[in-house]
């Protein structure tokens, strides 16, 4: 036969393995020859699985055109602020992204631009957000995942690495309910609404706002009142001095004011101010109802020793602790020229130290309170006659006085912060890196990737068919020649 007249060399072939321990060898040569006799049939299943593949590929995209998961608008958000490296928010507990979903801030946007808030949970059902792996987490998982291919232990590193986006994208899909033009323009109100619903939970501008007005009305007796005026100018102070130590040298241009200057004015109000009205009141011994005021005193005196005698319990028991702790060895290390000593810092002891000076100046401070107390309580007792109305109205003309510099050094200390946070401390907090886009039935490049993709699969199939039948008819003529060598 010709191809039994072939040389050795011409042949190229597969040792395979028979029924009955026999070998036999097949020609790839062959095995072509016995594939191209199928070329016509191969060439109508060829484009049969193109055809097939790109319906299936248009009819899964007419689908997702339905659906509203082909077409949506696009946008990408960006976090920088102090934590979020960590899943942090900037009051330091855990950020959830989510709240960019919640109905308040979807209500505002719609609001903001003309719809009826009907459509929030329409607009919450198409809104989705994925975050953007950082590099070097996706490098970390990467090597992970490498070394856990060749060694299973590293399986479980694999599940304790985590990371925390900084990159959001933001996908609003078209369910028809709005047109191309609106969903970009409904998706960047949804981020701009986001961006003020931040500043207005991490700025806390108008904490103050709540006490500010706590003098308006008749419902409380002099005492009373100096000591809410009190309380409202620590508030104050505490809040306009945490904004000071991180940022000593912001000064708002809408006031001109910066915050060393405020703590400067507000420590003047509380000292020459309030000390004024306070030592009116008490030289002229001015109350509207002299029993109940009495009750008052009566009811900050045990409220100062009860809380006097639990803070010193605290400080005998911190000092017990502190006295009994044992700090880490020092190291002196010394030669003729020079001594070193070498040592670690104990965190937790030092924290002890702070904790016990904090208690002893709160100790004092409620001391002074209680012996103020016993003070006044003793005048009212001792005063006889009430005093003039003409006292009367100089109080009130004072205290009236005292409550609208109180209000509107809130208004500027609020003002001030507001242009702090909005232009310094979370000017790039929340930013929109790219803009709202309509993405049309996923675009072009979809499109086709839907097509290709089960093409692809399809014609892979009919060429492996083709491969396997020109290999099984091969095998079938080696294995006829062995019968007929037998």
């Amino acid at each position: 036969m010709e191809q039994e007249g072939r040389t050795e060399s011409s042949k190229v072939v597969v040792q395979v393995n028979q029924n009955k321990n026999q070998n036999g060898e097949l020609d790839l040569i062959n095995v072509f020859s016995n594939m191209g006799k199928r070329k016509r049939l191969i060439a109508y299943l060829l484009a049969l699985a193109i055809l097939v593949g790109a319906s299936v590929g248009a009819l899964y995209s007419g689908f997702e055109h339905i659906s509203g998961k082909g077409s949506y608008a696009r946008a990408m958000i960006t976090f920088q602020f102090d934590g979020i490296e960590n899943g942090l928010d900037p009051n330091g507990a855990a950020f959830d992204v989510n709240l960019i979903r919640s109905p308040y801030v979807i209500q505002a946007a719609l609001l903001e631009r003309g719809y009826d808030e009907s459509y929030v949970e329409t607009v919450r059902e198409n809104l989705s957000i994925d975050g953007v792996i950082p590099k070097d987490a996706l490098e970390r998982i990467t090597v992970i995942k490498n070394m856990a291919q060749k060694e299973s232990k590293y399986y479980e590193q694999l599940l304790d690495v985590s990371y925390f986006p900084s990159e959001y994208i933001l996908y609003l899909y078209d369910d028809g309910t709005f047109n191309s033009k609106e969903l970009p323009k409904i998706l960047d109100g949804i981020i701009d609404s986001y961006k003020q619903y931040f500043m207005d939970t991490y700025a806390n501008t108008e904490v103050l706002s709540v006490t500010s007005n706590l003098l308006s009305g008749d419902d409380y007796d002099y005492g009373e009142s100096i000591d809410l005026v009190t309380t409202q100018m620590d508030i104050m102070l505490s809040y306009v001095r945490e904004r000071m130590k991180t940022a000593p040298d912001f000064r708002a241009s809408s006031t001109g004011l910066s915050f060393q200057d405020i703590v400067t004015s507000l420590e003047f109000v509380k000292t020459v101010d309030i000390n004024r009205l306070s030592s009116y009141i008490q030289s002229q011994s001015l109350t509207k109802d002299k029993y109940r005021q009495q009750e008052y005193y009566e009811y900050m005196i045990r409220n100062c020793s009860n809380k006097i005698s639990e803070l010193q319990t605290r400080l005998d028991s911190l000092t017990n602790t502190i006295n009994s702790y044992e700090k880490d060895p020092v190291v002196i290390v010394s030669n003729s020229d020079s001594t070193l000593e070498y040592g670690q810092k104990n965190e937790y002891y030092d924290s002890l130290v702070t904790e016990k000076e904090n208690l002893i100046r709160e100790i004092a401070h409620t001391n002074t309170n209680l012996n103020q107390y016993y003070l006044l309580l003793s005048q009212l007792s001792e005063s006889g006659t009430s005093a003039n109305q003409e006292a009367y109205d100089y109080a009130d003309s004072l205290l009236n006085r005292l409550n609208t510099t109180i209000s509107s050094w809130v208004e500027l200390i609020e003002e001030t912060t507001q242009e702090y946070y909005s232009t310094t401390l979370f000017s790039n907090a929340v930013k929109k890196t790219v803009p709202a886009q309509y993405v049309v039935d996923g675009g072009v490049t979809h499109i086709i990737k839907n097509i290709a993709i089960p093409s692809a699969i399809l014609v892979v199939l009919v060429l492996i068919w083709w491969y396997y039948t020109g290999v099984k008819e091969e095998i079938l003529t080696v294995r006829k020649k062995a019968v007929e060598k037998e």
